[in-house]
């Protein structure tokens, strides 16, 4: 669920398709790579998300990072955080 909190925040901001910066938890390397900033905010657009509720439905949110996202997620290996596709490992805050 932290993950999707992480998007909605993304798209909260502002951020505009093809932004630099990944949401918290995801791989930066992948996010800009592999485009999926763009494709995520796509999907956010055609689904006409209203971000700015109180009880936002979340549902689709999870079901598009379970399906596209899931492999740059972040994982914690001793004090580094490592990217499961492209193996590139960042230092843990």
């Amino acid at each position: 669920m932290k993950k999707i909190k992480a998007l909605l925040k993304q798209l909260k901001k502002g951020a505009k398709a093809g932004s630099e910066e990944a949401p918290e938890g995801y791989c930066p390397n992948c996010w800009g790579t592999q485009e999926y900033s763009g494709k995520f905010y796509e999907a956010a657009k055609n689904y006409d998300a209203d971000v700015d509720t109180k009880n936002p439905k979340v549902g689709w949110v999870q079901e598009y990072a379970n399906k596209h996202l899931s492999g740059i997620a972040l994982k914690h290996e001793s004090d580094e955080v490592v990217c499961g596709t492209c193996k590139v490992r960042y230092s843990a805050k």
